[in-house]
């Protein structure tokens, strides 16, 4: 594995992000009947954000789906892990799938260096002992998954960088992970998950599929994701109430937070009536402004 020195180059430690191995001879069409994206569309250069759903539309949880010869990988946050293998199981019935927790057998890493592959969003690359993925942000990030009896003292002889660092830089650039009491709250639209990808409106049933392309079809999200930033506070939290200054009419709520650069990084639902144009305020204590960075 070629060695990183430049004082800029950083290298992350997820800890809070796990993963789930989806594998047996049924677990693509298993897959493929629950989440958001076009499993089939896979390979071994393209991995996919996608939208776990629940019947109403609603996300569970929000996941970067990696294919390998021998299982899918289903990156999530880590909060989530034991509730979404549940779920998973629930669907398994007779089919020929084995639903497991694989963090234990795999370091998951964020990488702040070139890409070794094209510049493309969710780009996968394949090595011998790793499986790269590019970030969508930019050229300079990207997931890493390493087996764990490989030797990663390459990338791992100066201390790891905190993964708080690398969920407030996730958020600064509109990636929708959230925790688990934000889940089953929102629609994948709503999180923006079809403007990174991760719906396909021409594949067959899944699990909420209804509700998501009644939604893409015959109407738009009342809800939508924005980036924004505060001071920091370190009282944020998601599912706070996000409020209009003037009138305090609620507008939305935070689905999560994080720090960068000094400030608080926060994914703002909003209502999509324009009411996000004006001076926002978390609702809390200290009525802290919210700025508008952009939407996600």
């Amino acid at each position: 594995m070629e060695k990183h020195t430049h004082s800029d180059q950083k290298i992350f430690s997820l800890a809070h992000l796990a993963v789930i191995s989806v594998s047996g001879t049924d677990s693509a069409k298993f897959l493929q009947g629950q989440l958001t994206c076009d499993i089939y569309q896979l390979n071994a250069n393209s991995a996919s954000l996608a939208a776990f759903c629940n019947a109403k539309g609603r996300v569970i949880t929000t996941l970067l789906v990696v294919a390998t010869p021998t299982a899918f990988l289903l990156i999530l946050p880590k909060n989530l892990l034991d509730k979404v293998i549940n779920k998973l199981q629930m669907y398994v019935l007779r089919s020929a799938v084995k639903i497991s927790a694989n963090h234990e057998n795999l370091h998951l890493l964020g990488l702040n260096f070139p890409f070794p592959a094209p510049d493309d969003p969710f780009r996968q690359q394949m090595g011998d002992t790793a499986i790269f993925i590019k970030h969508p942000a930019t050229a300079l990030r990207s997931w890493c998954l390493v087996d764990r009896q490989a030797d990663i003292s390459e990338l791992t002889e100066n201390t790891l960088s905190d993964s708080v660092v690398w969920a407030g830089l996730d958020i600064s650039v509109g990636m929708p992970w959230f925790d688990i009491s934000q889940s089953e709250l929102y629609t994948p639209q709503m999180l923006n998950i079809d403007g990174l990808g991760g719906i396909s409106f021409s594949k067959g049933c899944y699990t909420g599929q209804e509700i998501v392309a009644r939604t893409h079809y015959l109407g738009k999200p009342k809800r939508s994701l924005f980036i924004a930033e505060s001071p920091f506070n370190d009282t944020a939290a998601a599912g706070m109430t996000v409020v209009e200054a003037a009138t305090r009419q609620a507008v939305g709520n935070v689905l999560s937070v994080g720090t960068s650069a000094g400030l608080s990084r926060l994914l703002l639902v909003l209502q999509k009536d324009g009411t996000h144009s004006d001076q926002l305020l978390l609702d809390d204590s200290q009525n802290t402004a919210i700025t508008i960075v952009s939407p996600a």
